[in-house]
């Protein structure tokens, strides 16, 4: 979410307008300044619905005279204040989906459906729309289906120099000889992780280290995934790395990248830039980390929650031929770059926020 706001910023002042981003703040905040878009700072949603009392005021005297013209939630939380806000502001506004409306606890389901009240939803896969219109029948033409582009000019292997590479392995602390499998997200909550550590004991490779990549503040769920490793008597083949900013770099030194779960999954920017680069992925079938890869021609599907399945696809992957990884590389970066190109995606965001301005 927040390479996708940095992204929309950029392309609206591109465009010769004014962005300005609320938010607790991030280690994108000096990025989205360079760029020359504001930033409030905002305290962190710790209750949602008390957030939804006491933000919207101060918020909207903020903007108030910066000629806002359209304001956009990127969560469920920030969906609540986001609807009070540009009522005050007399301006239209959109929820942008990125997850399946979730089906647990009731506090959560009230505090999603906000987002189906909105002036317009965009959903980032077809996926995610699915999903939106069982639940939202009558969203009509308020869905929009608008896939997060991909900045090529950073994706590109011809870029990236062998000496960044080997720099980043060293700080990472890979094997020298392994191969690697590589999954970058958040560990905030259960990403299907777990599926990936018991898939690599089923692997039973030596000679395949497998780098969960992406922790910053250790969570309770990170430290769950610890004790996960040690059960599974995996430590010094599956490890938790640090949050890395030059990703270009980790997916060079990556044989495969996986991406886990299924059908709680919304979308896969990590794919995209996997396959970007050159990459073999593998994902778990049916939802929307799926919908970016080619089966047998750019990666792998594997069934949900089944980690035999997964383990026989990452195998698959580690076992491609010199020939076959080069011709599976171009047809991985022919196939991304026609679908999830950043030009085209922030096109369509920008006729979103004219059409709803007008």
């Amino acid at each position: 979410m927040a390479r996708a706001t940095l992204d929309a910023a950029q392309s609206v002042i591109a465009a010769g307008g004014t962005a300005i981003v609320a938010s607790p703040g991030g280690s994108m905040v000096p990025d989205l300044l360079r760029l020359r878009a504001s930033h409030l700072e905002l305290p962190e949603f710790s209750h949602p619905v008390r957030a939804r009392y006491t933000l919207p005021g101060r918020l909207a005297a903020s903007l108030r005279g910066l000629d806002v013209t359209v304001v956009q939630a990127r969560s469920p939380a920030t969906a609540l204040v986001a609807r009070q806000v540009a009522r005050r502001l007399g301006l239209k506004w959109i929820a942008t989906l990125y997850r399946p409306f979730s089906t647990r606890g009731l506090m959560n389901r009230l505090i999603e459906r906000r987002q189906g009240y909105a002036d317009a939803v965009v959903a980032v896969s077809d996926h995610i729309a699915r999903d939106a219109l069982q639940h939202f029948p009558a969203l009509g033409e308020r869905l929009h289906t608008i896939p997060p582009g991909i900045n090529f000019d950073r994706f590109d292997p011809a870029i990236v120099r062998a000496d960044r590479v080997i720099r980043l392995a060293g700080e990472l602390r890979v094997p020298d000889g392994s191969h690697l499998v590589l999954w970058p997200g958040r560990f905030v909550e259960d990403g299907g992780q777990k599926i990936l550590i018991e898939a690599m004991k089923k692997l039973g490779r030596s000679d395949v280290f497998c780098l969960l990549l992406g922790s910053g503040t250790p969570t309770p769920f990170e430290r769950d995934l610890e004790h996960t490793i040690e059960r599974a008597e995996l430590q010094g083949r599956v490890q938790i790395g640090p949050y890395v900013d030059d990703m270009p770099a980790a997916y060079m030194l990556a044989d495969v990248v996986v991406a886990t779960g299924g059908v709680d999954r919304g979308f896969s920017r990590t794919l995209v830039e996997a396959q970007a680069m050159g990459r073999p992925v593998v994902t778990e079938d049916g939802g929307g980390a799926a919908e970016s890869v080619r089966p047998g021609v750019t990666g792998w599907l594997a069934a949900a929650g089944n980690a035999a399945a997964l383990a026989e696809a990452i195998s698959q992957a580690l076992s491609l031929s010199v020939e076959r990884r080069a011709e599976l590389a171009r047809a991985a970066q022919e196939h991304v770059r026609g679908r999830f190109a950043l030009a085209h995606s922030n096109q369509q965001m920008l006729r979103l926020y004219e059409q709803l301005s007008d």
